[in-house]
């Protein structure tokens, strides 16, 4: 008797990720890890991340007045792109596994799309759905009210599907 396909519900954005499942009966959806993905640095302001005050210097036109200087990068940013490409190696391990057939990504648009840059080849080919819609705080029944109709039996083979979700 073939086994029903797996299917993975991952709700991420740029600080946190959530792990889901589809129930045996397929009527609500099950967290299928103890814990959640954090990370407690991205949601920190950019000060907070750099310990220095950025540097200064004088004008270049000698009347003594000095300016600060831009840092050279955004630290928040770094931290954010940090964490999705913890997600992503997370997935990939995941895979490589066989933990999951099928994955449905929900994230906010930036965070989606860097999700889907870094996942590698064997992930990416396990993507049944991308939701551009921050869901990280719906409780699981509303996820499954919202997603029903990417979970039904039988979705395997669809196409990915880019959809932002209707509130």
């Amino acid at each position: 008797m073939a086994r029903r396909p797996t299917t993975w519900v991952v709700v991420a954005d740029s600080a946190r990720s959530r792990f889901f499942a589809p129930s045996d009966d397929m009527k609500k959806l099950v967290t299928i890890r103890s814990a959640d993905l954090v990370s407690p640095t991205s949601r920190k302001r950019a000060s907070e991340l750099k310990s220095d005050k950025p540097g200064r210097s004088y004008s270049s036109s000698r009347s003594g007045v000095r300016h600060a200087l831009e840092p050279p990068h955004d630290y928040q940013k770094l931290e954010k792109h940090r964490f999705i490409a913890e997600l992503a190696k997370e997935l990939d391990i995941a895979c490589g596994r066989k933990e999951f057939d099928n994955l449905i990504l929900v994230a906010p648009r930036r965070s989606l799309g860097e999700l889907r840059t870094l996942l590698p080849r064997r992930a990416k080919d396990c993507v049944r759905a991308e939701i551009a819609r921050d869901l990280t705080k719906e409780t699981p029944a509303g996820l499954f009210r919202r997603l029903k109709e990417f979970l039904v039996p039988g979705s395997a083979g669809r196409p990915i599907r880019s959809l932002p979700l209707r509130s």
